[in-house]
């Protein structure tokens, strides 16, 4: 795992348990389906008025058709296989409505199956409410 973030703080104004959990559910997913040795990486930087989160991986990667719906309630990639259990397919969900209750958005993209997937979280800037 890899994390590259610029030498200046990233402020924008946030809930600070709430972007964890954000990070928390995209990260949790990013090695749940990246296979033993494979690469996550983290990037913040800030452009425009916004502060930008990306969270790449190197794992099994997302159907085009599915893409559209990876944030909706209890959507799984593919239930069958083994890394998916336990997991009830709100995480993605919760990511979502998280980031636009701060007034945010965010993105899924993967060239298909094998190929990885990326998420894009994309927050307005701010001052800081908390640490």
């Amino acid at each position: 795992m890899s994390v590259s973030l610029p030498a200046e703080p990233l402020r924008f104004e946030a809930y600070p348990t709430r972007i964890i959990q954000i990070l928390g559910n995209l990260l949790d997913n990013a090695a749940k389906y990246t296979p033993r040795g494979g690469e996550i990486s983290v990037t913040g930087y800030c452009e425009g008025g916004e502060v930008v989160l990306r969270v790449r991986d190197t794992g099994i990667g997302i159907a085009h058709e599915m893409l559209p719906r990876v944030f909706d309630l209890f959507v799984q990639i593919d239930p069958s296989l083994a890394r998916s259990e336990g997991g009830l397919g709100v995480g993605l969900t919760l990511a979502r409505t998280l980031v636009e209750l701060h007034g945010g958005i965010i993105s899924a993209h993967s060239e298909g199956p094998g190929r990885g997937s990326e998420f894009v979280v994309r927050l307005p800037v701010g001052a800081p409410v908390g640490p």
